[in-house]
């Protein structure tokens, strides 16, 4: 697993943040949940070489773009927000193979 250059979290409803932790991913994932439906959704970039983008929307619909296949979208439905939790750790960690394995192993 590799370091980042970068990571950010947009949130729909407010300015992004740097630096991203997942203890700040933990915090969207609460005020998500009060967010309306236009609102309800946050994305976390963590940045290599390219940017590789985490999405997840109120209805815990996932979207991942990876740098490796930019035209490739990974979508799943999460049954619960543990596991978008679960998917975002992995993700600032840079395990983005794992995150690919969760996301086509679960749909």
């Amino acid at each position: 697993m590799r370091t980042p250059t970068e990571t950010y979290l947009q949130k729909a409803w407010s300015d992004p943040l740097g630096n991203v932790t997942i203890d700040d991913v933990k915090t969207a994932i609460e005020e998500i949940q009060e967010m309306d439906e236009e609102h309800g959704a946050f994305w976390v970039g963590v940045i290599y070489d390219e940017e590789n983008v985490l999405e997840t929307s109120k209805d815990l619909n996932v979207i991942a773009v990876f740098s490796d296949d930019p035209e490739v979208q990974f979508r799943k439905q999460a049954d619960n927000w543990t596991q978008i939790e679960n998917l975002y750790s992995m993700f600032l960690k840079g395990d983005l193979e794992a995150v690919k394995t969760a996301l086509k192993n679960e749909e």
